[in-house]
């Protein structure tokens, strides 16, 4: 998936920032663990900056918080991207986004113009209604890495393992139930989330203090790309529109 580069001394000036504003005089360690966490997430930002102008595949195999097994694929061909999921697909190209979905046997996409010259995090919705429950975006994990810093006694810890064949760099945090709300049992108590060295989304795993668990993990991967991803499949019905509605 396609994600800005974020150099080193942004990602640190960032986090000192959010501490030097947020967290007042005395709380050491939760400044601390911003810290560790901006370290986790400068090197995952600067993996993550190789793959916007990688050609691949992925396949996942993802886990809903229902326990309902899917799969979902990832195409990208800069500056095109496609993700497909068991809810339908969403198409990203310099000209029009599509949106893709199959109801009583036909193919209805919903088109609307782009201006973008990148997927971001503003099409996040579209991509988590195509790709369905449990999918999470490089950008996204990072973002949860961060704010995991400031969750007082999280523990956030380094580890390499290899998926699909890949050698991939994750990062858990744990220890994060202090952060939830009374009552909250859906708050996030840990996570992990796995990049390989071309900055490719390999895992993530996330768990709810009342144990209920989502993941998605990398099953095959190959560094091509089929050019049909890239429009509406034969025969759809072409829908112009000015802003995308995944639930229509």
């Amino acid at each position: 998936m396609t994600s800005p580069r974020i150099s080193r001394a942004l990602v640190v000036a960032l986090a000192t920032a959010l501490a030097a504003g947020t967290l007042g005089c005395g709380l050491l360690e939760q400044a601390k663990g911003i810290a560790d966490a901006a370290a986790v997430v400068s090197e995952f930002a600067d993996r993550l900056g190789k793959a916007q102008n990688l050609t691949y595949t992925a396949e996942y195999s993802l886990t809903g918080d229902n326990g309902e097994k899917t799969t979902a694929t990832f195409v990208q061909q800069p500056p095109n991207a496609a993700f497909v999921g068991k809810e339908g697909s969403f198409i990203f190209t310099p000209e029009a986004l599509f949106f893709c979905g199959t109801a009583k046997g036909e193919t209805t996409c919903q088109k609307s113009p782009n201006n973008a010259t990148k997927v971001d995090a503003g099409d996040n919705a579209y991509i988590g209604a195509a790709m369905g429950a449990g999918f999470v975006t490089p950008e996204l994990a990072i973002g949860v890495i961060l704010a995991a810093g400031f969750v007082p006694g999280a523990k956030i810890e380094q580890s390499d393992e290899t998926i699909a064949g890949l050698d991939t760099k994750c990062a858990t945090a744990s220890g994060l139930e202090a952060a939830a709300s009374p009552g909250d049992k859906s708050a996030p108590k840990d996570f992990k989330v796995c990049v390989t060295e071309d900055g490719v989304l390999a895992a993530f795993t996330g768990t709810t203090t009342e144990g209920v668990e989502a993941s998605i993990q990398l099953t095959n991967y190959s560094t091509s790309a089929d050019a049909k991803a890239f429009a509406p499949p034969a025969g759809a019905k072409i829908v112009d529109t000015s802003v995308i509605q995944p639930g229509q």
